[in-house]
């Protein structure tokens, strides 16, 4: 029998995953810590937010807000990283998870209001604590706080969801029995071809742009003749350039760029550039693992030695990182 479609549209998600045989998922704080870490780096790749999570010992709640329609993308990254990190460290083979993840649209206030709370209450259920907010590995927003004016195509249907039901109890049935709702259809995203994303584009961009869009790293080896590592490699370098230079552009120092300026418009020579002039020492150091020695110092001859605005930072950049004996 054919798996049901998912409901693929920008909004708040209840987000359920356990693992395999109802096995422990979560062995100590280092892997609840690792699984937070991941989605975090996740949610700056995939522009989305969460409100609310609940890391169990062999499942996890979370209530994350999409802003495009990417929500098996996301979820796809969370489960596969974390079950390499989780095999990895136990030196075991297999999957982790059960199946895939369970995922329930929050289509009005009051649903969302319901939900939060029974997030919470899990730990108590359990009796891991006596009482909500005693949990250290669970977070909620209040109601008030969230983005919730808009609940998109579901707002009209009449559900009740009462914290004495079930979590599943009839969320399936309202999901499932239509798929076209006020006249549309939910229907899957179509991916742009791969082909696409390479025309003009820098690789790293590509690369990345790609990923977002729902290709495997095999699919852009192939496109690319690389190997799988190869792409993995290029994928978490980019991640990491853009997230210097986020750090740069956040310290104000595009003051004469637009606001709005990020790594793929700036570029890794502009980037470099303000990285030599005003990044601390760490970032400094940073730069040249993600960057390369070749490209700093061609950046640096030709945009940075020559300014006497930045004399002593030249001698030390000299002296330090490009084993140059210069005198003062």
């Amino acid at each position: 029998m054919a798996r049901k479609p998912r409901i693929d549209q920008v909004g708040f998600y209840h987000v359920i995953n356990r693992g395999v045989e109802k096995r422990d998922i979560y062995l100590d704080d280092k892997d609840r810590r690792r699984f937070l870490e991941i989605i975090d780096e996740s949610a700056g790749l995939f522009d989305f937010s969460i409100y609310s999570y609940c890391l169990m010992t062999n499942h996890y709640h979370l209530l994350l807000k999409t802003r495009k329609e990417n929500l098996s993308i996301i979820m796809r990254q969370i489960n596969s990283k974390y079950s390499i990190y989780f095999n990895r460290k136990m030196k075991r083979v297999g999957p982790l998870w059960q199946g895939r993840f369970k995922s329930w649209f929050v289509y009005n206030e009051k649903y969302l209001a319901a939900l939060i709370k029974y997030i919470e209450l899990n730990p108590v259920k359990a009796q891991i604590t006596k009482k909500t907010g005693e949990y250290r590995w669970a977070m909620s927003t209040r109601v008030e706080n969230l983005e919730c004016t808009d609940f998109g195509l579901m707002d009209t249907i009449d559900f009740k969801l009462s914290m004495s039901d079930k979590e599943t109890q009839n969320v399936e049935a309202v999901f499932s029995a239509k798929l076209e709702v006020k006249g549309r259809r939910v229907v899957n995203k179509v991916k742009k071809p791969l082909s696409e994303h390479f025309d003009k584009v820098r690789r790293e961009v590509a690369v990345a742009n790609a990923i977002k869009d729902g290709y495997t790293q095999v699919d852009v080896g192939k496109h690319l003749g690389l190997s799988n590592i190869a792409v993995s490699r290029i994928f978490k370098i980019y991640r990491a350039r853009d997230c210097l230079f986020s750090k740069l552009r956040d310290m104000g120092v595009f003051w004469s760029y637009s606001k709005e300026i990020d790594y793929d418009q700036a570029g890794p020579e502009l980037c470099v550039e303000y990285l030599l002039k005003y990044g601390d020492f760490d970032d400094i150091r940073l730069g040249f693992e993600l960057f390369g020695k070749r490209l700093m110092k061609k950046v640096w001859q030709a945009r940075v030695a020559c300014n006497r605005q930045f004399l002593k930072l030249n001698v030390m950049l000299a002296r330090v990182f490009f084993d140059m004996d210069v005198k003062n």
